[in-house]
């Protein structure tokens, strides 16, 4: 096909399907008359069309909005088809092109907030093709959320089938049946390309399955998915904050459903196992609603408390289930009660044993890699691993059920500035030894990568290069973090967080009763205690996975198996058991950019399915997560790599944030994401740095625009929008 230059800045379907076509897809030959194209030279530019193309042709839109990520605009506009003479083509360009200034289109722009006025449109002039099948593929099923292609296809054309006026041939049709696998191939490719789910609009003739248009399925339920299921915490841990691979998960899985299930057992909350996670979309999620059952046996519980606590998005009203705190539930709790106690007194004991020295014997029996690793493996996994690991886990759960506890007490006091001023954390030494080198004038990357290499900034995956592998990143650090304090709004400033930790204490004090007091300061000290053994026992986790990884490159090197090593899991790694990596490959490559919802089943209506985005809103609600008042420019940025970068001034907004943003952290003015709880990772380390911070901000990188001035409360979890 060729396309005239001046018109390769097409947008919408235009752009997607010179793409597939670019790509190698079969796209019917097409060109593009721009949206500026006067309507005086319409039959100059049709006349040289139907030369180019011949006829019939057809015609359909292309806005500038239309078949995006957000929104597809499906059914808006009208395609005309079979069109035979060069006075039918004009006529129904000029259709198309009217059809924007529509009671329908301003309704659906209207509804999700798109500025009709900014919309454009191009038209597609495109080869006509006369199929014996045609119709629609989705990659996932856009209803059940099962990741199963689903097809609905009629002979012949498929206008009347998308339009809704035919009904769709039977799945066990035989001319379907024909050209399935076919279709499904097709399908599957060009989910790999873009990577992400689509909805593909296809029609095959002579046995060639043609595409008439592809874009991402901007909805998509989880009615199929059984329970309720969340991939918080694992997001902001770094396991699911983007695609999983196969290696990481089959340790991490070997950890997390023992782990869960045996906790639970042990407080006397749970007699029979469940499955307590499950991949979806290439990334881990854990069983919300199983534990949630579990919980609801405790007097006192509140569903909206629970989820508000750890990031859940609320689509339910109210408070959701309550469980009364009646004499009867009391008495019945008793056992449970006994057994929290004993189960985090237990779990402080162990965590110290590894804080003191436990970990370190581990590691030296690791830390010189051998040329035949394989024999070390095994031992490694299912034996240190697992039981540090596991011990690991363990002293989170204790830690949820600590703050559980204070919260039902206490649940009027500052909490988010209580967990201020920590103990000093290892996952903040970095910055610290920074700060020294930053005042010795005498920046040394290389001590720097001895001391902390097993640091990462693209997730906890142990698919992804450590420090040590990425000296460029480490130098860039070097270069641009910078330790000026961080503006604040003049009259209200929130100072360091010894500060604001005693503030938050003295007012507590103060608020309690005189005889709480002991119970407060015995909870509270608990509370406080248990989160630095978490956040310590994190850092040696990751020192753990670095040694693994270190491990793992090293059988890849034997073997010849490059970066393949990582879509096996840890058993087929040990049988060198190959069968399953081209399959994991292209199943990764299908969701590699997607969005996925933070929670899935069937008691979600949908997985994108949030209220309307709008950008016109000037206040925007999260949750209340390292106190303070700062005034700044918000930046949207996906990854650390771009957030070290940022100018001091700046107001990171971002999905999430992971361990590997604990460098960029120390540097920005505050932060603002979609996603995290009080006691995340991210929340302590901005308390650590004193830096405001408001999380669980419904679609915060859609709503917020990059660049616009903000104020972030963190009090008060509140964002506005001075723009």
């Amino acid at each position: 096909m060729r396309v005239n230059e001046r018109r390769l800045t097409a947008k919408g379907k235009a752009a997607t399907l010179r793409q597939l076509q670019q790509a190698g897809f079969h796209v019917p030959a097409f060109t593009v008359i721009a949206a500026d194209c006067e309507d005086s030279r319409l039959s100059d530019e049709v006349a040289r069309m139907i030369a180019e193309l011949g006829l019939p042709l057809a015609v359909r839109s292309s806005a500038s909005a239309e078949d995006g990520a957000r929104c597809s605009f499906a059914g808006q506009f009208e395609s005309y088809l079979n069109l035979s003479t060069a006075e039918a083509i004009e006529s129904a360009v000029r259709q198309c092109r009217s059809s924007l200034q529509t009671p329908l289109i301003e309704d659906y722009c209207r509804a999700n907030r798109i500025m009709a006025d900014d919309l454009q449109m191009d038209i597609i002039v495109q080869r006509m093709i006369q199929p014996e099948l045609a119709g629609v593929v989705f990659t996932i099923n856009p209803v059940t959320g099962l990741e199963e292609v689903t097809i609905e296809a009629t002979a012949g054309l498929g206008g009347e089938l998308l339009a809704g006026r035919e009904c769709a041939i039977p799945a066990d049709s035989a001319l379907l049946l024909q050209h399935r696998s076919q279709i499904i191939n097709v399908a599957y490719q060009i989910a790999e390309h873009f990577g992400c789910p689509q909805d593909i609009e296809f029609a095959v003739q002579d046995g060639i399955v043609w595409i008439l248009q592809s874009r991402p399925i901007t909805r998509i339920g989880s009615s199929g998915i059984s329970g309720e299921w969340t991939n918080a915490n694992f997001r902001e841990g770094g396991v699911s904050s983007r695609v999983c691979s196969p290696l990481m998960w089959s340790i991490y899985d070997l950890v997390w459903d023992s782990s869960l299930n045996q906790c639970l057992k042990e407080i006397k909350l749970l007699s029979d196992n469940f499955d307590a996670g499950m991949l979806f979309f290439g990334r881990p999620y854990w069983n919300l609603g199983a534990l949630k059952q579990c919980l609801t046996r405790i007097p006192g519980f509140v569903e909206r408390e629970f989820d508000t606590d750890i990031g859940i998005e609320i689509t339910y009203k109210g408070n959701g289930i309550c469980t009364p705190a009646t004499p009867w539930n009391m008495i019945k709790i008793v056992p449970t009660v006994l057994a929290i106690r004993r189960f985090i007194q237990q779990q402080t004991a162990a965590s110290l044993s590894l804080l003191n020295g436990g970990y370190e014997i581990i590691h030296r029996r690791y830390e010189v890699v051998p040329d035949d690793p394989e024999t070390t493996f095994e031992a490694l996994i299912e034996g240190d691993y697992l039981n540090f690991e596991t011990n690991y886990f363990r002293t989170i759960f204790a830690l949820s059920l600590a703050k559980l506890d204070f919260k039902h007490f206490f649940p009027n006091v500052n909490f988010p500035a209580l967990m201020s001023n920590l103990a000093e954390v290892r996952h903040t030494a970095p910055m610290r030894r920074i700060e020294q080198m930053a005042q010795l004038d005498a920046f040394d990357p290389h001590a720097l990568l001895a001391e902390f290499g097993h640091h990462y900034h693209v997730g906890l995956d142990i698919c992804h290069p450590r420090w040590d592998e990425d000296q460029q990143y480490v130098e860039s650090l070097l270069n641009h973090v910078n330790f000026t304090r961080r503006p604040t709004t003049n009259d209200t400033p929130h100072g360091n967080s010894a500060d604001v930790y005693l503030n938050a204490l003295n007012a507590a004090r103060s608020s309690i009763p005189t005889w709480q007091r002991p119970i407060f300061h015995s909870k509270l000290k608990r509370l406080r205690h248990l989160v630095w053994l978490r956040e310590e026992l994190r850092d040696q986790s990751n020192r753990l996975y670095h040694l693994i990884r270190k491990h793992v490159l090293r059988i890849a090197l034997n073997r010849g198996l490059g970066d393949d090593i990582f879509l096996m899991t840890y058993r087929e790694i040990l049988d060198d058991d190959r069968s399953n990596v081209q399959r994991r490959q292209l199943a990764g490559r299908r969701f590699r950019n997607f969005t996925p919802p933070n929670e899935l089943g069937r008691s979600r209506t949908s997985a994108n399915s949030h209220a309307p985005i709008s950008r016109l809103t000037s206040t925007l609600r999260g949750l209340s997560a390292s106190p303070g008042i700062v005034k700044g420019t918000a930046r949207i940025v996906r990854t650390a790599r771009e957030a070290v970068h940022l100018p001091a001034d700046s107001i990171i907004v971002s999905p999430h944030t992971d361990p590997g943003w604990t460098a960029a952290l120390s540097r920005v003015a505050g932060v603002i994401t979609e996603s995290g709880g009080m006691l995340s990772h991210a929340a302590v380390i901005c308390r650590e740095f004193a830096l405001p911070a408001v999380l669980s901000v419904p679609n915060a990188c859609a709503r917020i625009p990059d660049g616009s001035s903000v104020i972030l409360y963190g009090d008060e979890g509140i964002v506005e929008l001075l723009e």
